[in-house]
């Protein structure tokens, strides 16, 4: 089994309400994912890139929070970010493939 890093994208909830909502939506996909769900990750509150000599602004897309799985492919792992139902709200998700070490 590989693992894969999911990476969510979109506008952030606007309401304490809308979180609740989220994040009560997110408990049931992870139970359904079962024992492929490494790691269920975290909403990210802030973000700044660092580059040699300096620290800014995030840069690109506004990523909103992560999590690891654990597949037999990539495509599996894209099985998976597909059932996420943050998709339903304007999010997006990208799958990157961690390398094993």
């Amino acid at each position: 089994m590989n693992k894969y890093l999911l990476v969510v994208y979109g506008p952030s909830a606007d309401s304490e309400q809308e979180r609740a909502s989220g994040m009560a939506m997110m408990a049931e996909w992870y139970r359904s994912l079962g024992s492929a769900l490494v790691d269920p990750g975290a909403p990210f509150t802030a973000a700044r890139t660092v580059s040699e000599g300096s620290v800014g602004d995030a840069i690109g897309p506004n990523a909103t929070g992560y999590n690891f799985v654990q597949a037999e492919s990539l495509d599996a792992a894209i099985g998976l970010a597909s059932l996420c139902p943050l998709l339903k709200h304007g999010r997006q998700v990208s799958v990157f493939e961690t390398l094993p070490m």
